[in-house]
């Protein structure tokens, strides 16, 4: 009894500590977004904060704004990284596994930099004045640097939809990958016998078996895209902003009587990940094909 209870209660410490932190500070955030601001006097529940909120139209712009750059975002990471994962698996079937290996190794390279390096590195290849700009100048292909589209704090977002895709490619790689890679040679020889070629195999077999792997990593890109903050604060514009920036301007421009709107935006924000994750999962028991595995 001990020793299967052993590792639990080593880490009661740390996971009491991580959970008390953050579920705390959920409810307070929860609390305080309702009115309960002792700070400021006021002890009363109420709505107040999430209406004037809603019939904000910053609120809005700033919310389909996030809602189409982690869309874009997540949906670029998970077409790419899924015919990448594609792309290395036919080739592990081709060639020698070492050749396979090191251009995995090469597609998971950006995995390595953080998203705050990623963002400058976007700013200095993307922008009116960055490297790519003054190459096509040189060549000849613009006249001058300012007839570079703006790419880079943009009201659209495509210099953090950039960043974002470059970043993710490889986690979508990494997670889909390993299901493509338990695939029996045995089966690939049987498609063979039956006439099936790469396309055929493909869409038959590889497919259904990385589905249920790619919408789990296409989610937790759009959620990771939807919440973050770095990479909209340093590439997006000051208005409309991403939810998580504008929330941190409403947190750090107003006074204290702003605080529970700012919270009550990361409320909204929590709630549509979890309702996000319910459809997530939802669609992923219904794709999950490989249940049978061992």
């Amino acid at each position: 009894m001990w020793q299967k209870s052993k590792p639990y209660l080593l880490l009661l410490p740390a996971t009491g500590a991580i959970v008390l932190l953050f579920f705390g500070g959920l409810f307070d955030g929860m609390l305080k977004s309702l009115g309960y601001f002792p700070a400021i006097g006021e002890r009363q529940l109420h709505l107040t904060a999430y209406t004037e909120l809603l019939s904000s139209d910053s609120f809005w712009e700033s919310l389909s704004l996030t809602l189409r750059v982690a869309a874009i975002s997540s949906l670029l990471a998970g077409i790419l990284g899924g015919m990448l994962a594609i792309a290395l698996f036919m080739m592990n079937q081709s060639t020698k596994a070492k050749e396979s290996r090191l251009w995995q190794r090469l597609f998971q390279l950006p995995l390595t930099i953080p998203h705050l390096v990623a963002g400058y590195v976007i700013v200095l290849l993307f922008m009116q004045s960055g490297l790519f700009s003054k190459l096509l100048a040189t060549v000849g292909i613009i006249d001058q640097i300012t007839d570079f589209p703006v790419l880079v704090n943009d009201p659209f977002g495509w210099g953090i939809i950039l960043a974002y895709t470059w970043k993710e490619v490889p986690f979508v790689l990494l997670m889909v990958y390993p299901v493509l890679a338990r695939i029996r040679d045995s089966w690939r020889d049987v498609s063979r016998v039956y006439g099936a070629g790469n396309l055929s195999f493909i869409r038959e077999i590889a497919l259904p078996i990385m589905m249920p792997s790619w919408i789990i990593a296409v989610f937790i890109v759009f959620v990771f895209t939807f919440s973050a903050f770095e990479i909209p604060f340093l590439l997006g514009v000051t208005y409309p902003s991403m939810l998580p920036v504008y929330s941190f301007q409403l947190y750090t421009s107003g006074t204290l009587a702003d605080r529970p709107e700012a919270l009550a935006v990361n409320i909204i924000l929590a709630l549509m990940t979890i309702v996000l994750g319910l459809i997530a999962y939802y669609f992923s028991k219904r794709w999950n094909v490989t249940k049978g595995w061992q």
